[in-house]
């Protein structure tokens, strides 16, 4: 056997080997569903389910997907802030105590975050225009959207759940 069949059959070795690599990992990859990035995602926020709890306010957060992608929200949001013209309003929210469950967001499906927002007779509300928070996901995303209603003391803030499509 000469030096230039030896070559060739551990080159020939080396890229099967490589190719199976690579099949491999394209398989796990395929699995793997990324975090939720702010382009993936369209956010809203809305009052909701006054009146069922007259200590408290709701700000609800929904996430939906865009047309054709898949990805994942965990827990809680981070750095929530409220803005009042462009300045934060000093409010430090209260973390819900519950287990944080990873929601894949994809089609119809949405998943929501509720921030209780106290209401405090008495207490001189803080007017909002905006709140702000980090996505309930791996990645460093802000999303800032209205919110009008104003706070007066801490918030509570649950982790996300769903899907509820």
């Amino acid at each position: 056997m000469n030096r230039n069949t030896v070559v060739r059959g551990i080159t020939a070795a080396a890229i099967a080997f490589g190719g199976l690599a690579v099949a491999t990992s394209g398989v796990a990859s395929a699995q793997t569903v990324a975090p939720c990035t702010g382009a993936d995602l369209t956010v809203t926020a809305s009052d909701g389910q006054q009146g069922q709890d007259p200590l408290h306010e709701q700000l609800v957060v929904e996430f939906k997907a865009k047309d054709g992608v898949h990805c994942q929200l965990k827990g809680l949001p981070g750095e929530l802030t409220f803005y009042n013209e462009g300045k934060p309003v000093p409010v430090t929210p209260m973390v819900k105590p519950a287990e944080a469950a990873v929601i894949d967001v994809t089609g119809t499906d949405t998943a929501t975050l509720i921030i209780d927002i106290p209401k405090t007779e008495g207490v001189l509300t803080l007017p909002t225009d905006e709140v702000s928070f980090k996505l309930p996901s791996a990645n460093a995303d802000v999303i800032r959207l209205p919110y009008t209603a104003g706070v007066a003391d801490t918030p509570t803030i649950s982790p996300v759940v769903g899907p509820v499509g």
